[in-house]
Order: structure tokens, then C-alpha cells, then sequence
């Protein structure tokens, strides 16, 4: 999640991450604190994404009631801006995907998204630096708003997506490396097993919990669209908060996860 949902959390991240790096880690346990490493990666990467708020820029500029020009080049400030608020998330999601933090198929998505409402906006600019009406002008200027929602709708729901999609590609790993971590806790001395045995159950759990709000964020992300943003306002408002809600969830879950992990690690060092 978000920089300004915890700095807190994210500090305590680090702290862990540190830790797990000053190991001593013997060859049979390299893979589990390996994980670890991956896993607090993931999360850090998530930290570090930008506030899914957007707040659209304002030109602070008032035509006159039939200056052509004027509209047109307020019209061109907030196409820009959208622009730029667009390439922005599309070099955080090649970031994300060269950091093997998403996948190839899920950055794929994204930007496609977001090659739709550049080409739409630009679009757009063409037909309103070619009009010579300020009525038409001021059509055009209001559909920036109208048909692409790129602050109220688009930036957060794809914003949305990238966490998304680093904590499902995270829980993947985490997931996978079950036999590994269930390997090395057999290999563990009778007197730990049974601590062990605990933080594994509960790092199953918390990887059934953040599994289950994904199921939430999937079939409920395609819904937030302009169209329903403009004719389905509450409806939207709904949506809107129960990913958001589940995505939180899902991001505490992985977090305890990791923790679990992380003293799993230490026990096996020992």
C-alpha cells in the first residue's frame, strides 16, 4: 500500500528487512531467508508506490465567452497534464515489471489501459485545436472531464491494479516456496518444532486470507469505469471502497506473513 497509509509500517519493514540480512545463513536454510528477501521486497516495492489520490490540476484560467483560442489552450493545459500523470504510471509499471515485482502478462494490461486514454486524450487535442467555435471548444474541454475521468477514475483504479498486482505476483512466491519451508522446519530440532509448526499454520492462514480479498479486488476493479463513475455515482463510491478495503486486507495479511517468516528464519538459524 500506500506512502501515506503507514509510514510506520513501512519503517518496521526496513527494520525487518535489515535483520534478515545480517543472518548467518547456513546452506540449508539459504532458500527460506532467500524468500524472506523476496517477500520484504515485494512489500517495500509496494511502500514505495505513489497515493492512489489524485487530484486533477486546475488551469486557473477564465475565458471570455467567445475567445476560441482561449479555451483551446486551457483545453491543451489539462489534456497535458493527464498526459503526463499517465506516462508517470506507465514508467512505474515497467519499473515494477523489470523489478520482477508484477508480470509480464499483468504490466501488459496496464498498458493497454493506459495507451487507450493517451490515444483518446490526444485524440481529442486534435479536435480541439482544429475548432473554430468557443462552443465547441467548451464540448470538447468538458469531455476531458466526461469521458475520461483520468484523476477521479483512472489513475486509481490502475493504481489500484499495480498493488494488486504485486501482492497477488508476491503471494505467488510465497505460496510456491511452502515445500521448501516445510523441508527445512522437518529438518528443525524437536525442541522448535512445535513454535515452528505455529508460525508456519499461521503464515498458511494469512496466504488464505490476502488469496480470498483478491477474489474481491478481480471481480470488482472492472467495474470501476468513467461510465459508472458518471451514471452510477454510489454504486461506484461502493465499488471504489470495497477494493480498497480488501486490497488493505490483503496487504496486512502478506505483511504477518512475512513476519512469520522472519522468525521462522531466525528460529532455523540458530
Amino acid at each position: 500500500m500506500l506512502p501515506n497509509r503507514s509510514i510506520t509500517m513501512r519503517g518496521e519493514t526496513q527494520k525487518m528487512k535489515a535483520k534478515l540480512f545480517r543472518i548467518v545463513r547456513p546452506a540449508s536454510k539459504l532458500t527460506v531467508v532467500t524468500l524472506i528477501g523476496v517477500t520484504l521486497a515485494g512489500l517495500l516495492a509496494f511502500l514505495a508506490l505513489p497515493a492512489i489520490a489524485q487530484a486533477a490540476p486546475s488551469s486557473g484560467t477564465k475565458c471570455a465567452r467567445d475567445d476560441v483560442q482561449c479555451v483551446i489552450n486551457v483545453g491543451n493545459q489539462l489534456i497535458t497534464a493527464r498526459l503526463n500523470a499517465l506516462n508517470t504510471l506507465s514508467s512505474r509499471v515497467t519499473q515494477q515489471q523489470q523489478a520482477g515485482h508484477i508480470t509480464a502478462d499483468a504490466a501488459s494490461a496496464l498498458q493497454a489501459d493506459i495507451a487507450t486514454n493517451q490515444n483518446g486524450l490526444k485524440s481529442l487535442q486534435s479536435k480541439l485545436d482544429a475548432e473554430t467555435s468557443a462552443q465547441a471548444a467548451r464540448q470538447d474541454v468538458k469531455n476531458i472531464f466526461w469521458q475520461f475521468r483520468i484523476y477521479a477514475v483512472v489513475l486509481p483504479r490502475d493504481y489500484q491494479q499495480l498493488h494488486f498486482d504485486i501482492e497477488e505476483k508476491l503471494a505467488s512466491k510465497m505460496a510456491a516456496a511452502k515445500a521448501t519451508i516445510e523441508k527445512a522446519i522437518a529438518s528443525a530440532p524437536a525442541s522448535k518444532q512445535a513454535q515452528l509448526q505455529s508460525l508456519y499454520t499461521d503464515f498458511k492462514a494469512q496466504l488464505v486470507t490476502a488469496e480470498a480479498q483478491f477474489d474481491t479486488v478481480q471481480s470488482t476493479l472492472p467495474t470501476l469505469t468513467p461510465e459508472n463513475y458518471n451514471q452510477e455515482r454510489t454504486a461506484y463510491a461502493s465499488n471504489l471502497a470495497k477494493v480498497r478495503s480488501a486490497e488493505k486486507t490483503a496487504h496486512t495479511a502478506l505483511h504477518q506473513a512475512a513476519s512469520d517468516l522472519h522468525q521462522i528464519a531466525q528460529l532455523l538459524k540458530d
